[in-house]
């Protein structure tokens, strides 16, 4: 349906309203750069969590497999659709585009 930014002020309480919304959701990380194209970090892996440190700057992608990091986030995009979230795209200070696709969309 629809992209939404979310400001900086925004990222530490949705990412923890949305961790409170996942019940055994699988998740795929894709990073996608000029120099590196488009890699799959994961497939289809079962996820923990989001969460955002503020004094860090950091978004932490936590599942079972690994723990993904992107440092300084230039950007976080929500994608919805009528069945929920699913797809979140976040730009790092690198320029790296990080996108976390969900196997079943989540509603909060």
């Amino acid at each position: 349906m629809a992209w939404k930014k979310l400001e900086e002020s925004e990222y530490e309480a949705y990412f923890d309203t949305l961790s409170k919304a996942f019940t055994n959701e699988k998740v795929e990380i894709e990073v996608l750069a000029v120099s590196i194209g488009a890699q799959k970090q994961t497939r289809w892996i079962p996820l923990i969590g989001i969460s955002y440190d503020p004094p860090e700057k950091t978004i932490s992608i936590i599942s079972e497999a690994i723990d993904h990091r992107i440092k300084r986030p230039q950007e976080v995009q929500i994608h919805e659709t009528d069945a929920g979230i699913d797809t979140i795209q976040i730009t790092g200070a690198d320029g790296y585009e990080h996108l976390l696709k969900l196997k079943e969309p989540v509603s909060l």
